[in-house]
């Protein structure tokens, strides 16, 4: 395979952006400009409506309540280093969880006129996690003020700028709009898709073991979420990349390796809240003001007396 071809990967894997390109290294002469996977999961006809990747989107329903409910819990730690970074990365996933459910269910089907955009827009979106995620676990080293003004700024501002270019080098590869950027030259696409997310990626969890063995010297607890985080991570890419055309054929069609993929990311989303709580419990000073006021019923209470 070729640096910059998606034809290996998209003939085992259904990602949505093989229907919209083309073989790198041969001319297809076929109406059809995608490349097609050689097993995709059934759809399922409800009220003459074709559903796609239903159980992956079944999946991706709990997935929606559990990041709700961490939010929910990041929303509780008033005092955690980087919580409001951490909130923007939870919110981000919930929309990047919306957005696969609306491609993979067909509510924007391949060959529609909105396909490309909704496709733009996930691959955008899903840099935007990968950046949010690792500006999250800098701000544990205080580089700056976490949770300020000035930081959530800077925070919004490179996370569009991120977004902005992540989604026009995608669009204008599956429009052929940029000089040298169409759906048969998809190098700097595969760079921005596949390279720079797992660098961001490679960042963060450097970040975090040096974290977890000098700031926190040895924190087992932390080692562990984080190495599970690591574990479930690379089950999914392993489920979705390498055996998901084998979990087809094997299961008769009836899913294939993405509902797999999507169960072992949710743990991963459960596994990096996990970490984020452990690495941050002492640095909440609710926990630590109760011990000697066991009056304080509520962390709003306590910040309201801290502040007194």
């Amino acid at each position: 395979m070729a640096f910059g071809d998606f034809t290996s990967i998209c003939a085992k894997t259904p990602l949505p952006l093989c229907t919209l390109i083309r073989p790198l290294d041969r001319d297809q002469t076929s109406p059809f400009d995608g490349v097609l996977s050689k097993c995709y999961a059934r759809s399922v006809n409800i009220a003459n409506t074709l559903i796609f990747e239903v159980g992956t989107s079944l999946i991706n329903v709990i997935n929606l309540i559990i990041l709700l409910l961490i939010i929910y819990l990041v929303r509780l730690r008033y005092t955690s280093v980087a919580r409001k970074e951490m909130l923007f990365f939870f919110w981000n996933l919930i929309v990047q969880t919306i957005i696969c459910m609306v491609i993979d269910t067909g509510v924007s089907p391949p060959g529609s006129t909105t396909y490309a955009y909704f496709v733009s827009f996930q691959i955008a979106n899903m840099a935007v996690v990968c950046y949010s995620l690792l500006f999250a676990g800098l701000s544990s080293f205080n580089f700056w003020d976490d949770g300020s003004v000035v930081t959530m700024t800077s925070l919004y501002i490179s996370s569009g700028f991120v977004f902005i270019v992540n989604y026009f080098v995608a669009i204008f590869t599956f429009k052929g709009w940029g000089g040298g950027l169409d759906n048969k030259h998809t190098v700097a696409l595969f760079v921005f898709y596949f390279v720079l997310n797992a660098i961001m990626l490679g960042a963060w969890l450097i970040s975090q073991v040096i974290i977890c063995c000098f700031t926190l010297v040895f924190n087992w607890w932390a080692l562990g979420a984080l190495s599970m985080t690591c574990f479930f991570f690379a089950s999914s890419q392993i489920l979705l990349y390498a055996f998901s055309e084998t979990i087809c054929k094997s299961l008769k069609h009836f899913v294939d390796g993405s509902i797999f993929s999507t169960l072992a990311m949710m743990f991963c989303y459960m596994m990096i809240f996990k970490f984020w709580d452990i690495i941050t419990f002492d640095d909440d000073e609710y926990y630590r003001f109760t011990e000697f006021v066991p009056a304080v019923s509520n962390k709003k209470e306590a910040i309201q007396l801290l502040q007194k």
